[in-house]
């Protein structure tokens, strides 16, 4: 197995934790009380804003043509894809995208783009894309598996455009490419820097469960 592929299983407990937990489950079955996905997409809205920001800090970083057209076809896919389906589910709660824009980012919210924009201001491109790798893996596999799981239930399900979407191939597609990258980032690296670069996935995934925790209890701080 290689070094990017192998990470998931380094993360498998709170991997699975993020998908058993009741915010996920409760998408797959149609159940999940629509003000906490109101609140989930104003907050994943600001989020996604940061998280394209990393990856315009990665275009600057890049040394090859190569990574700099992915980074950027990567960054332009969540702001004209990914953005446009919180828009849509938005404008049926009646949440325009300047009251998006004008609302306050929880405080897990803001330490999770904190952590990611900080990898990406300091580190390198490994450093950088360990950070954001996470987001896009996990929402890819929670799609896929809850589409699976919950077939028999879509149809009429409130949240299954957003299902569909992170369950698609076009957003499969819109980061396969991290794996090659990060395991050629990577092949130089000593075991030492390498487990650095594993810890970064491993805290940005331990960021997204509690995202989903956030979301679930509409928390904005610790209180």
């Amino acid at each position: 197995m290689s070094f990017s592929r192998g990470l998931k299983t380094k993360a498998a407990k709170v991997w699975e934790e993020g998908y058993n937990h009741p915010f996920v489950q409760e998408l797959g079955m149609g159940t999940l009380a629509k003000e906490k996905f109101k609140f989930y997409l104003v907050q994943d809205y600001l989020y996604l804003l940061q998280y394209a920001k990393v990856f315009a800090l990665a275009v600057v970083k890049s040394d090859t043509e190569a990574f700099m057209t992915n980074f950027s076809k990567t960054q332009h896919f969540l702001l004209a894809n990914e953005m446009d389906l919180h828009r849509k589910y938005m404008a049926g709660f009646g949440v325009t995208q300047e009251e998006a824009l004008s609302a306050k980012p929880s405080l897990f919210n803001s330490a999770y783009t904190a952590n990611m924009l900080a990898a990406g201001q300091t580190g390198g491109l490994a450093e950088l894309l360990a950070s954001v790798f996470p987001c896009a893996w996990t929402y890819s596999d929670y799609g896929k598996r809850l589409k699976e799981q919950y077939a028999d239930r879509l149809e009429g399900n409130f949240y299954k455009s957003w299902i569909e979407m992170y369950a698609g191939d076009d957003y499969a597609c819109s980061f396969e490419w991290f794996f090659g990258a990060l395991d050629q980032l990577v092949s130089s690296m000593t075991d030492k820097q390498r487990k650095k670069i594993a810890d970064i996935f491993y805290s940005s995934v331990e960021f997204e469960y509690l995202f989903w925790d956030m979301a679930y209890k509409q928390q904005m701080s610790y209180e």
